[in-house]
């Protein structure tokens, strides 16, 4: 026989399991939306990690460490520099005096360097010595290679002999190069427009002035693109003078700048100019003597042929009462 607290127990635990069920439950929800709203911040998070890798935090705190344990520093220098710092435009020149046991080889070994560094000569002058024709006393070559082989030039004709100078200098010309390359574009530009013009002029008035216009536009426009394509060939090559001596005293000495480099000039220019005076002098001369053999004897004999004249005769002046 059942008693009346039966049912009431069945309820009571029947109760408590769907209790259990649906803690259960809720606690398997709650998992899940953790889950699904983790996988959904987590692109967000990682590109915000890489910024702070990268650039540090926006909001100005301290970047975080990269993989070997350093921190960027905010406000660091990019590492991409300008092409306008990088590619600045130098003009070079240089010169060399090396002493030489044979001018002649060294000279001819010169113009090989020149045109194993795609360069060539300008100008060569030989002076050789009287007693050593062969060999050589002094010679003056200069070259013309590119700039980035200037360095590696002077170094090829240092192993010549004995360098006695080497000098270089170098002009920065990459402000007039920027300017007159604008100049350019400019007035090309403008060349265009009034050639513009005139494919679309109808009067012959308009034609003429326009015509006009156009040649002093691209007068102005060749005179510029000269002057570009000589910084060009500036920045593209070094002229290099070498000299080259079997005496190393010729070498010292030359330098062409200074008191006693004006001193030697100016002494040279006075000889130069009294040799030439009594060059010309000793070419006159003969002419005078035999002009002076003919004129002389003329003048003599036609002063004897002159007829002379009597001297007037004063009258005689009386005194007064005589």
């Amino acid at each position: 026989m059942r008693t009346p607290a039966q049912p009431v127990r069945r309820l009571t635990t029947a109760a408590a399991a769907l209790a259990l069920a649906a803690t259960a439950l809720a606690g398997c929800g709650a998992g899940d939306s953790g889950a699904a709203s983790s996988e959904a911040d987590g692109p967000a998070s990682a590109v915000q990690s890489k910024e702070q890798a990268v650039g540090g935090d926006r909001s100005g705190g301290v970047a975080a460490p990269d993989a070997g344990g350093t921190a960027s520093k905010p406000g660091a220098a990019p590492a991409a520099v300008s092409p306008a710092v990088l590619e600045r435009k130098l003009s070079r020149r240089a010169d060399i005096s090396v002493a030489v046991k044979d001018v002649d080889a060294a000279a001819a070994r010169v113009r090989s360097i020149a045109v194993a560094a795609q360069g060539l000569v300008l100008a060569e002058s030989i002076a050789s010595q009287s007693d050593t024709p062969r060999q050589g006393g002094f010679s003056s070559i200069t070259i013309s290679v590119p700039t980035d082989s200037l360095d590696p030039t002077l170094d090829q004709v240092s192993r010549l002999g004995d360098v006695q100078s080497r000098n270089t200098s170098t002009d920065d010309v990459t402000a007039q190069y920027v300017d007159t390359e604008s100049r350019v574009k400019t007035m090309q530009a403008s060349v265009d427009r009034v050639r513009a013009l005139m494919s679309q002029a109808t009067k012959l008035g308009d034609i003429v002035s326009l015509e006009s216009e156009l040649s002093r536009r691209q007068a102005d426009l060749e005179a510029m693109q000269t002057q570009l394509a000589a910084l060009k060939d500036a920045v593209a090559l070094s002229p290099v003078e070498v000299r080259l001596s079997t005496d190393a005293a010729l070498l010292e000495h030359s330098d062409d700048t200074g008191f006693l480099a004006g001193l030697t000039a100016g002494w040279g220019a006075f000889t130069a100019s009294v040799a030439v005076l009594l060059t010309v002098l000793g070419a006159v001369l003969p002419f005078v003597a035999v002009l002076a053999l003919v004129l002389v004897p003329l003048v003599l004999w036609l002063r004897r042929r002159a007829p002379r004249t009597p001297a007037p005769t004063q009258a005689a002046v009386q005194p007064p009462g005589a």
